[in-house]
C-alpha cells in the first residue's frame, strides 16, 4: 500500500490552507453574485438585456455563446433509462417522494407502450414491472379467449400472437429503444461542452441477440407475400434468450439488456467526443435498499445469499465476482470486435452505492426490527486478515487512518477483489478507467472517527477518512493518478444542514424567498467538494482523481417541500459545479432528462432546468401522457 511521507503537522497545515481558501472563495463568489444581481436589475431598467440568442443546427445541436453564464458540469447520468427507478415515470399527478416509501407503489407507466392502468400495472422496480407486464398481459388474452373478441390486435389463435412474456419484453424494449435518441442528444450535450455520460445499468445482458432490435416476430420466409405469415417467439424462448433468472429469488427474472443496442450508442458517443461510463447498477438480488435496486419492494439478498456462502465455505458460486470478471471481459472484446464502440467506452463503476442504507436497515429501531441486517459481517478470521492487510505499518504513523472492524468490511473486500479485476485485464493499458463508487451510509456512526470540532453544512470528514484510508491501502499511488477514480455521490436533498424548504426551518435549514440565509447556506455547503478532496488527500497523497458521479439541484426530497424557484435553482447548480471544478472533483449531474417524471423534473433534470434557465429551447415533456388513460 503507499505511504505518506509527510509528518502530520505538515499535512495539517496544508490542508487548513486549502478550507481557509475555499471559504475565500465562497466569500467571493458570494459577493460576485450580489454585485451580478444589481447589475442586472440596473440593466433590466434601462432595457439593455439584448435576448437569448440560441440557434439550432440542423443536426439537432444546440449553440449558445453565453449560456446565460451557466456553467456545466463535466458529465451528466443516463439515469432510468437501462437500469429502472420508480420516480422517473410518476407523471404529473405522480408521487412527490424522490425515495419511494416502503408501501408506495409510485411509477404508473413505462411509454411508449404502456401508459396507464389499461397498459399495465404500477410497479416499484424493473423485475417488478416486468413481472407486472407479464400478468397483465396473460390476464388480458385469458379475458379476449372468453369473450372471443380479437380488439386490440390479439386473435384468437395463440399461435399468432406473442405470449404475455413476450410481450412483457417487447414493451421493455420498445421504451429503451425510443428513450434517447442518439444522434440529436448527444449532440445537444457536445454542444453544452459536457464531455462524459454515466450509463446505469443491470447486471442482465442478452448473448444471444448481438442486433438492437429484438426479433420476437419475424417473417415467415416460405410465405413472404402473405402480409399476415409472421412467426412469433414462443415464452418459452423469450425467457431463455432475453431475460435472467435471480439466483436469489427463484421467482425473479430481470429483462436482459440487448449488448448491440449498448454498442450503438457507444458508437454515437465515440461521434460526438463523449465518454461513457458504464455503471453497473444492480446486481441479482439487490445490493442496497430501495427502487433502484431492481428487486424492490423485496429485501436485498446480494450480501447475504450471495456473498455469505460464498466467503464462509468457497462451495456456493461466487455470483456477483463472476458477473463484474464476465463484464470485464466483454468491455475487453469491444477492442478487436467493435472498436468504433470501445473508443465511446469510457470507464467502468463496478457498482453502484454499494450496501447504502445498511446503517439503518441494520435490524434495530428506528427503521427495520422486523429483519436481520441484509449486510452481515464476514467471518472473524476472515475480518481479522483482511484489517490487518488494511492498517499494515501504520503503528508508526499515526496521522493515518485506520479502518475499524465492523459490517462495512464486506463491502470493501468486494470493490478490492472488483478493483484488482480491473487491474488485471487489459483494459487498464487501454486508457480505460475504474470509478469505484462508496456512500457514507455504510458506516454506523460508531465505527467513524472521533472529529474534535462538530461538522456543519454538510462538511462531515469521518467517513471520508475512513474510505481515504480503504482506498490508500487497496491502489497504488499511480493508478490513483491515471485510472482508478473515487467517487462519492453528494446531494442537498437530505440532511438538515444543507436543505432548503419553501417553508423554512425545521422542514429545511433555509427558507427559499430568504436570499440571504438561502446564499450563505448554499455557498457553505459547496465547500463540501474541497473537504473531500482535502480529506482522501490527507490519506492518500496528493495527485488522486476524484469524482462525484450524482449531484442535482435539489433542495429537499420531497418535491412538495423544495425549493423550485429558477434562482434558487440556478444557484444550486453554478455554485456546486464551481466549486467542485475548484476542488479539481469532476462532476455528473443526475439526470439528463426524465420527460416522465412530473415535478421532479425542475430540480433533477439537467434538460429541463438548462430549458427553464432560457439555455434549450425546449422543455423535457413528454410526448405520452402518463399515468392518465389514453383509449
Amino acid at each position: 500500500s503507499a505511504r505518506n511521507p509527510r509528518g502530520p503537522k505538515r499535512n495539517d497545515n496544508r490542508v487548513r490552507l486549502m478550507v481557509i481558501g475555499f471559504l475565500v472563495l465562497a466569500l467571493i463568489t458570494t459577493s460576485f453574485r450580489a454585485l451580478s444581481r444589481q447589475n442586472d436589475d440596473e440593466e433590466k431598467a434601462a432595457g439593455n438585456i439584448p435576448p437569448l440568442q440560441i440557434e439550432e443546427e440542423a443536426a439537432g445541436k444546440y449553440s449558445n455563446s453565453r449560456h446565460i453564464n451557466v456553467p456545466m458540469p463535466a458529465g451528466v447520468n443516463l439515469g432510468s433509462w437501462l437500469s429502472l427507478e420508480d420516480w422517473f415515470y410518476v407523471g404529473d399527478n405522480g408521487a412527490v417522494e424522490v425515495a419511494s416509501p416502503d408501501d408506495a407503489i409510485a411509477a404508473a407507466c413505462l411509454p411508449p407502450l404502456h401508459l396507464d392502468s389499461s397498459t399495465g400495472p404500477r410497479w416499484n422496480s424493473e423485475t417488478d414491472l416486468l413481472s407486472g407486464l407479464a400478468q397483465h398481459y396473460k390476464e388480458e388474452m385469458d379475458k379476449d379467449d372468453e369473450t372471443q373478441s380479437t380488439l386490440g390486435g390479439y386473435p384468437n389463435n395463440k399461435k399468432q400472437s406473442l405470449g404475455p412474456w413476450g410481450k412483457a419484453i417487447k414493451t421493455i424494449h420498445a421504451f429503451r429503444s425510443s428513450y434517447l435518441d442518439f444522434e440529436k442528444e448527444l449532440g445537444t450535450m457536445a454542444s453544452l461542452g459536457i464531455k462524459h455520460v454515466r450509463v446505469p445499468v443491470s447486471w442482465c445482458w442478452t448473448d444471444t441477440d448481438i442486433d438492437p432490435d429484438l426479433h420476437l416476430v419475424t417473417k415467415n420466409e416460405t410465405d413472404p407475400n402473405n402480409d399476415d405469415n409472421w412467426i412469433y417467439m414462443d415464452d418459452e424462448e423469450v425467457l431463455d434468450k432475453y431475460t435472467c433468472i435471480d439466483p436469489f429469488y427463484d421467482d425473479v427474472r430481470w429483462p436482459a439488456i440487448p449488448r448491440g443496442l449498448v454498442q450503438r450508442f457507444l458508437r454515437a458517443c465515440a461521434d460526438h467526443g463523449i465518454g461513457a461510463t458504464l455503471d453497473i447498477h444492480t446486481y441479482p438480488g439487490g445490493t442496497s435498499i430501495g427502487t433502484f435496486s431492481g428487486v424492490w419492494p423485496r429485501y436485498s439478498r446480494f450480501w447475504t445469499h450471495g456473498d455469505v456462502p460464498a466467503l464462509d465455505n468457497g462451495e456456493t458460486p461466487d455470483v456477483g465476482r463472476h458477473i463484474l470478471k464476465n463484464f470485464i471481459a466483454y468491455l475487453e472484446s469491444l477492442a478487436v470486435k467493435d472498436p468504433h464502440a470501445f473508443r465511446g467506452f469510457r470507464a467502468l463503476s463496478p457498482m453502484n452505492e454499494p450496501a447504502h442504507l445498511a446503517t439503518l436497515y441494520n435490524g434495530n429501531p428506528p427503521i427495520r426490527t422486523d429483519r436481520e441486517t441484509f449486510l452481515p459481517p464476514l467471518p472473524s478470521d476472515k475480518a481479522a486478515e483482511y484489517l490487518n492487510e488494511l492498517n499494515a505499518g501504520l503503528e508508526s504513523k499515526p496521522h493515518l487512518t485506520k479502518v475499524p472492524d465492523g459490517n462495512h468490511l464486506r463491502v470493501m473486500l468486494w470493490l478490492r477483489d472488483a478493483i484488482d479485476a480491473f487491474r488485471q485485464s487489459s483494459l487498464p493499458s487501454m486508457g480505460k478507467e475504474l470509478h469505484v463508487n462508496v456512500h457514507e451510509s455504510l458506516f454506523p456512526s460508531e465505527v467513524l472517527p472521533k472529529q474534535e470540532i462538530k461538522s456543519d453544512y454538510g462538511l462531515n470528514q469521518a467517513p471520508m477518512q475512513l474510505f481515504g484510508a480503504w482506498w490508500r491501502a487497496s491502489t497504488t499511488p499511480k493508478e490513483r493518478a491515471k485510472w482508478a477514480v473515487l467517487d462519492i455521490h453528494h446531494y442537498y436533498a437530505w440532511g438538515s444542514q444543507c436543505s432548503g424548504a419553501v417553508e423554512g426551518p425545521p422542514t429545511g435549514r433555509f427558507s427559499c424567498s430568504d436570499e440571504d440565509h438561502r446564499e450563505l447556506v448554499i455557498d457553505n455547503c459547496g465547500a463540501w467538494a474541497s473537504v473531500y478532496r482535502s480529506t482522501i488527500e490527507k490519506e492518500c497523497e496528493v495527485g488522486l482523481r476524484l469524482a462525484s458521479a450524482e449531484f442535482s439541484a435539489s433542495t429537499h426530497h420531497s418535491v412538495r417541500h423544495a425549493c423550485n424557484d429558477v434562482t434558487t435553482l440556478k444557484m444550486m447548480l453554478e455554485t456546486q459545479v464551481d466549486m467542485a471544478a475548484a476542488a479539481d472533483v469532476e462532476l455528473f449531474w443526475w439526470s439528463y432528462k426524465m420527460p416522465y417524471g412530473g415535478a421532479f423534473r425542475s430540480a433533477w433534470s439537467l434538460k429541463h432546468l438548462l430549458y427553464l434557465l432560457g439555455v434549450l429551447p425546449q422543455p423535457d415533456e413528454e410526448m405520452f401522457h402518463c399515468g392518465d388513460h389514453i383509449p
